[in-house]
C-alpha cells in the first residue's frame, strides 16, 4: 500500500488543489514528466488513489480537525489552559482559521486527483477487476470528500472534470447538486466495491459505502435540498449492510470493550478506518524515533487529547478530615498511561446523564479510566501504606462520591467528581495507544471511521424520522443490548442486563437516541456533525452546556480567506452569513 504512495504524491503535486473555486501553484517541475495521462499507467492509477486515502491523515488525528469534531457539544469542554478555546467558545472562528482551510484545501486536492483517476483510469493498463475495484474506490473517495465539504461548508464548488490548468474564477453549487453528485459516486461504488477487502479496513469495501451512503442520505434528508424518500433510503440503505453483515464479514463485537482495543482495529465491526502509516521511510510520524518529519499534521495524536494530568502532585489525604496534608505525585507518566495534554473532558452531561447507568449498561467503565496503578520508581509512603509499583492503585477515580470511612482505607488518591478539575478528570481511552516506543511519541494506531454500531442507531435515526417508532427500537436496542455484556458475568446475567436495557418503541426518541449516541460513539469525531444534522446544537449547548458565543450561523463553518483572495475574476466567492 504505501510503496505506490510517493507515485500517488508526485501526481498529487502534478494536480494540486486545482479544483474549480481551489487555486494552487503547479509544481511545474512534475508537469513535464507526469502529465494527465499518468493516471491511465498502472502505477499513476494505484498511486492516484492510493494518495488519495493518505490525505484523510491530515484530519482525524490532528489538533485541529479534533476541534472541529468534538468541541463546543454538549460532550466535551476544553482541558488544559492551554488548549484552544476557538471551537470550545464559538469566539474567534475565522476565514482565515487554519485548522478549517485545511479541510477545504485538502479535499480539493483529493478531489481534483480523484478527478484525474476517474477521468484516465479507465484506459489503465491493469488487471480489469481491479482496475474496476480501483475506479470504485475513487468514486467513494470522491463522495467522502465532498460529503466532508458540504456538511461543514453548506454550498460548495462543485468540479467533477479533472482540473490540470490554474483558475481565478470560482462559483459555489447549490448543495442539492452537491447532495446528488455524493449519491450518484457512492451508489456506484456500493454496487462496484468488492464485499470485503484482501488488503485492509483502510480501503473502501461494499460496507463502507452503504454505511457513507446511509447517512448521506440521512444528512440531505435534514437539509434544506431534502428530497421526500431521504429517511427511508437512508433506513433501507443502512438495513441493506445490517442485514447481510454476515455476507460481508462483519457484525458487532460481543464486548463493547474490544471494539477499541488496541490491536483489533480492524476487527469484524470497523467498517473503514484511516490508516497509519508506520514506515519511517514515509516519515508520516514518529515511528522509530524517525529523526525527520516530513509532515507532523499527518501524525495521530489523538491518543493525547483526553489524558488526564495524571502526574500532578496530589493531596494524598484529600477529603479525610484531621489527616496531614500530604501532597506527593504519586504517578510518573508512561506510554500506558499517555501524554496529558487534555485538551478534552467530558462534560457533566457526559458523566451524569448519558452515563447515569453504570450497572446495567457496562460502557462507562470501558470509554474512562477509573484506575492509575503506581508506576514510580521511588517508593510513595502515605499515611495508609507505602504504594507498591505495578499493584496498588495510585489513583482511583470511582465516578462517585465516596466517604471518609473509603478514603481512610484506600493507600492512593480518592478523585470523586465533586473534585474533577480542567486538570483532573476521567481519561477517554478509545485511542489509547500503549505500544509506542517513548511516552511522547503520537500514536501508529488506525483510527476506527466507521464502524457497525453507528449504522444501527444511524438507521434508527431514519427510522425515527420516518415515523417508526418500533424498526428505530430494534435497531437502538441491537447497540444497548451489546452495551449489558460483561466477562465477570455469567450468561443468565448478561441476557438479564440486555432485557434491562432493552427500550421500547415509545422511548425511541430523536432525544433518547442523541443520548444513545453519546454513550456509544464519544470522542468519536462525529459529535458537532451529529448536532448540526439533526438541528439540536442549539438546544443541547442551551441545556448542557451554555456557550455564550454561539450564534445560529455557526452551523456552517466559514468559507477560507484565501478561497475568496484567490477568486480574482469574475464574481467575488461569497462568504457564509455571519462570518
Amino acid at each position: 500500500m504505501y510503496k505506490s504512495l510517493k507515485i500517488g504524491s508526485l501526481s498529487l503535486a502534478l494536480t494540486a488543489l486545482l479544483a474549480t473555486g481551489c487555486q494552487n501553484v503547479l509544481e511545474q517541475e512534475f508537469r513535464s514528466e507526469l502529465g494527465p495521462e499518468f493516471f491511465a499507467t498502472a502505477g499513476g492509477l494505484e498511486g492516484g488513489v492510493t494518495a488519495s486515502y493518505s490525505i484523510a491523515r491530515f484530519f482525524w488525528g490532528s489538533e485541529g480537525f479534533t476541534y472541529t469534531e468534538n468541541a463546543g457539544t454538549d460532550e466535551s469542554i476544553l482541558g488544559a489552559s492551554d488548549g484552544n478555546t476557538t471551537f470550545f467558545q464559538y469566539t474567534n472562528i475565522l476565514p482565515s482559521e487554519g485548522s478549517i482551510g485545511s479541510i477545504w484545501n485538502n479535499s480539493y486536492q483529493a478531489i481534483n486527483n480523484l478527478n484525474g483517476v476517474l477521468k484516465f483510469g479507465p484506459s489503465a493498463n491493469i488487471d480489469a477487476a481491479r482496475r474496476t475495484t480501483l475506479l470504485a474506490e475513487a468514486k467513494f473517495l470522491r463522495g467522502f470528500y465532498y460529503y466532508l465539504l458540504v456538511r461543514n461548508f453548506g454550498d460548495v464548488p462543485l468540479s467533477l472534470n479533472f482540473i490540470d490548468v490554474p483558475t481565478t474564477s470560482a462559483s459555489r453549487a447549490p448543495i442539492a447538486d452537491v447532495y446528488a453528485a455524493i449519491i450518484k459516486d457512492l451508489t456506484e461504488a456500493s454496487q462496484e466495491l468488492p464485499n470485503t477487502s484482501n488488503q485492509s479496513k483502510g480501503r473502501a469495501t461494499k460496507p463502507a459505502a452503504l454505511h457513507l451512503l446511509a447517512k448521506v442520505y440521512l444528512q440531505r434528508g435534514w437539509s434544506a435540498a431534502a428530497q421526500p424518500t431521504d429517511f427511508q433510503m437512508a433506513a433501507t440503505t443502512a438495513r441493506t449492510l445490517i442485514d447481510n453483515q454476515a455476507t460481508y464479514n462483519v457484525g458487532l463485537e460481543q464486548d463493547f470493550a474490544d471494539v477499541f482495543r488496541e490491536g483489533n482495529e480492524y476487527g469484524k465491526e470497523s467498517l473503514f478506518v484511516i490508516d497509519r502509516n508506520t514506515d519511517p521511510s514515509y516519515a508520516e510520524s514518529q515511528f522509530n524515533n524517525s529523526p525527520q518529519i516530513a509532515n507532523g499534521n499527518k501524525e495521530n495524536r489523538a491518543n493525547f487529547f483526553w489524558v488526564s494530568l495524571y502526574t500532578n502532585a496530589l493531596n494524598v489525604n484529600a477529603g479525610i478530615p484531621g489527616a496531614p496534608n500530604n501532597t506527593v505525585a504519586v504517578m510518573d507518566r508512561d506510554a500506558r498511561n499517555g501524554r496529558p495534554f487534555r485538551r478534552f473532558r467530558p462534560t457533566n452531561y457526559t458523566l451524569n446523564t448519558a452515563f447515569a447507568d453504570r450497572t446495567t449498561d457496562s460502557r462507562y467503565f470501558k470509554t474512562f479510566q477509573s484506575a492509575w496503578i503506581f508506576n514510580r520508581t521511588t517508593p510513595v509512603t502515605t499515611s495508609r501504606g507505602t504504594l507498591v509499583a505495578g499493584r496498588d492503585t495510585a489513583i482511583w477515580m470511582p465516578g462517585v462520591e465516596v466517604t471518609e470511612a473509603q478514603r481512610r482505607a484506600f493507600k492512593g488518591v480518592i478523585i470523586s467528581p465533586s473534585q474533577y478539575t480542567a486538570d483532573l478528570h476521567p481519561t477517554m481511552t478509545k485511542y489509547t495507544a500503549v505500544n509506542r516506543l517513548t511516552v511522547n511519541e503520537s500514536s501508529y494506531r488506525p483510527i476506527i471511521l466507521f464502524r457497525l454500531a453507528d449504522t444501527y442507531l444511524l438507521a434508527a435515526e431514519a427510522y425515527i424520522k420516518d415515523n417508526k417508532p418500533a424498526e428505530a427500537a430494534a435497531m437502538i436496542n441491537a447497540v444497548r443490548q451489546r452495551a449489558a455484556y460483561k466477562t465477570t458475568n455469567t450468561p443468565a446475567q448478561n441476557a438479564a442486563a440486555a432485557t434491562a436495557l432493552a427500550i421500547t418503541p415509545a422511548q425511541a426518541t430523536l432525544d433518547f437516541l442523541l443520548t444513545e449516541r453519546t454513550r456509544e460513539l464519544y470522542a468519536e469525531y462525529a459529535r458537532w456533525q451529529d448536532l448540526v444534522r439533526t438541528k439540536t446544537l442549539a438546544s443541547r449547548l442551551a441545556t448542557y452546556n451554555p456557550t455564550p458565543g454561539f450564534r445560529e450561523y455557526h452551523l456552517l463553518r466559514p468559507i477560507p480567506q484565501s478561497q475568496i483572495d484567490l477568486t480574482t475574476s469574475g464574481p467575488k466567492f461569497p462568504q457564509n452569513p455571519g462570518y
